[in-house]
């Protein structure tokens, strides 16, 4: 049957204004990924400074850039989805041209997650007009179709000062909050904060006047508790106390690319460097890795408690896209794949070119909990840089639309096998510097091939001397030496027999200890969710508890940890004394809660040759005999 062309109707896509909401809470979900994403709105509009105040029913986010005409509101603000910033000047900034970083309207989305109203103040630059639009989400949100979603706004004379008595800018007020904030939430944001931007930035010093595309400061303001800035000053002094620092660099020239690295030991100031090729897939990258020793008095007034947490929350490596944090890497996720290794016992760098491989050197591999490093990208820059190829197949580094990761293809995997490049490359640099400080060499010779050559000589003696008493006797001892070799190696024989049983039993272990990590860390994320929904304070309390007992059985675990590596049980070398005693200490923690225990040995001490797994044993010995002579004591 033919259908004629004047029969076929058109029907246009509708959008229910529930897709705000649905929006808000799928590409956003978190509070501190909303305000995130409103600070990067600030840093796009060319800001050098960005404000974020939170009152008990009020957050605001205002900010000196360069503010937005009615037009651009109307155009640009109040279309979701809109391609502007990707479109206008090719994806950098107006008047700085920095690479921009929110996209897709994502900004609004987040005002929505967070509160019932906002209100937007901004005075674009030049201009002596402010404009004031105001937008009840509920109201939209109940309007049905979302183009009939609405925005009331009105245009004055100027009423408002920007952060630094700027006369131009924009300001963010949003109202009636959709979460509550008290002391808790407040000190959990700012720690987000400070890790919107890279850390190890303020370790260095920005460009002066706080200009340029570069000066970007960010600031959390609140009469609440738990806006002290001690934290952020006791923090930067503790990054500075790194024992060794990873610098690498990607970058792409025509149809190659090359990576180089550059590892630093702060102890003696020696400097190691490589580069290798890699597949021209990443136009550029840089990255700064930091290793710690958190073990014994840090400097800045900071504990080693506090600097543990939070290294244990916001340690590892992360990824920033133009400068801000995707909040998906770090220390809770292997993106690396550091803890995966640890946890099979790899001690071979599957990277890493035959002449830089070094025995046993993955054992020198920290864990996330002793790394602070952050890995600098752009994927507006990559985009733009991307060649034909590329771009038909979607394959350079580009974030997902969850705003929190890039997407894992092809030129990911290249990125992520060069950082890690860099820290099999330290870990080799770090085992030889341990073997050149003392080598441990093994008998090269059985004893009783040894035995049988002086029991010739005596022999010998003898037949010269057949009536000294003193060659008679040596020669007794020595068949009696003899003998008792003899039976000792028949008792390490039958030792040995055990081996294959106690095998697999330590395989069977092995296996329990990466099954018993994989559902800790479920644990842990299913705890994370339980606190985002509790909502009253028995709630609180019991996931409180929870994750006191969750740190109590991976703390237990720790202390079989060198019995359960065939390394650590077998291997005899000169050990340094201040990373046994370190490792000890940490492993020890379950069993003496709330005690401390100071550790001042000096990095050059090393310990009389003998496996890690002996001397653990004897220092958990002492210290457990010092911690329970402290019971009854005040």
């Amino acid at each position: 049957m033919r259908t004629h062309a004047s029969q076929t109707k058109k029907a246009k896509f509708q959008a229910d204004s529930a897709l705000l909401r649905e929006l808000g809470e799928r590409l956003v979900g978190q509070a501190h990924i909303a305000l995130v994403e409103l600070v990067k709105n600030s840093y796009d509009a060319d800001a050098g400074r960005c404000r974020v105040s939170i009152g008990s029913d009020d957050i605001v986010v205002e900010d000196d850039g360069h503010g937005m005409t009615t037009q651009e509101f109307l155009n640009h603000w109040m279309t979701i989805g809109t391609r502007h910033k990707e479109d206008e000047g090719r994806g950098r900034s107006r008047d700085l041209g920095r690479n921009l970083t929110g996209s897709k309207g994502v900004g609004r989305l987040a005002a929505q997650f967070l509160a019932h109203e906002l209100e937007i103040t901004t005075v674009a630059t030049g201009r002596h007009r402010q404009l004031v639009a105001t937008v009840n989400w509920d109201d939209a949100i109940d309007a049905g179709r979302l183009t009939k979603a609405s925005a009331q706004y009105r245009v004055e004379r100027p009423s408002t000062h920007f952060p630094g008595g700027a006369r131009h800018g924009t300001r963010v007020a949003m109202t009636r909050l959709k979460q509550e904030w008290d002391d808790t939430a407040i000190r959990e944001l700012g720690r987000e904060l400070w890790m919107i931007q890279s850390p190890l930035a303020r370790t260095r010093p920005l460009p002066a006047g706080n200009s340029g595309p570069e000066g970007f400061e960010v600031r959390l303001v609140s009469e609440l508790p738990g806006t002290a800035d001690v934290f952020n000053t006791q923090m930067t002094a503790a990054l500075s106390n790194y024992t060794a620092l990873i610098k690498g660099e990607l970058v792409r020239n025509g149809g190659r690319a090359h990576v180089h690295v550059v590892v630093t030991f702060r102890s003696d100031g020696k400097r190691y460097s490589e580069s290798f090729e890699v597949e021209p897939l990443v136009d550029h990258a840089k990255w700064e890795i930091r290793v710690f020793n958190l073990a014994g008095r840090q400097p800045g007034g900071i504990s080693v408690k506090t600097a543990r947490d939070y290294f244990e929350r916001f340690g590892g490596v992360t990824v920033y896209d133009a400068r801000f944090r995707l909040p998906y890497y770090g220390v809770e996720q292997d993106w690396l794949g550091i803890e995966y290794d640890h946890s099979h016992r790899r001690n071979r760098s599957v990277l890493l070119p035959e002449r830089l491989q070094v025995r046993r050197a993955l054992n020198d591999l920290p864990t996330q909990g002793r790394l602070f490093g952050v890995v600098d990208i752009d994927t507006g820059r990559e985009s733009r840089a991307a060649n034909g190829r590329q771009r038909r197949s979607g394959n350079y580094l580009k974030i997902q639309v969850t705003r929190d990761r890039l997407v894992s293809n092809d030129a990911y995997r290249a990125l992520r096998n060069a950082v890690r490049w860099s820290l099999d490359y330290y870990a080799t640099r770090q085992r030889l510097r341990e073997n050149k400080v003392l080598e441990f060499s093994r008998p090269t010779e059985a004893p009783l091939d040894a035995m049988g050559r002086i029991r010739k000589l005596v022999q010998t003696a003898q037949k010269s001397h057949p009536k000294d008493d003193t060659v008679a006797t040596l020669e007794y001892e020595i068949r009696h030496l003899s003998r008792a070799i003899r039976g000792e190696r028949r008792a390490e024989e039958a030792m040995q027999a055990l081996l294959a049983p106690l095998a697999s039993a330590g395989m069977a272990a092995l296996a329990m200890e990466h099954e018993s990590r994989k559902e800790l860390r479920r644990g842990r994320r299913l705890l994370s969710h339980l606190r985002r929904v509790a909502s009253d304070e028995r709630t609180v309390e019991a996931t409180d508890k929870l994750q006191a007992w969750l740190d109590q059985v991976e703390g237990s675990r720790r202390l079989f940890a060198p019995l359960l590596d065939e390394d650590d049980r077998d291997e005899v070398e000169a050990l340094m004394a201040s990373e046994v005693l370190a490792r000890v200490v940490e492993d020890l923690r379950p069993l003496i809660p709330g005690m401390t225990v100071d550790t001042e040995v000096s990095r050059t001490l090393h310990l009389p040759a003998g496996t890690f797994a002996e001397w653990s044993s004897l220092f958990q010995n002492v210290l457990l005999n010092a911690a329970n002579a402290t019971l009854d004591t005040t």
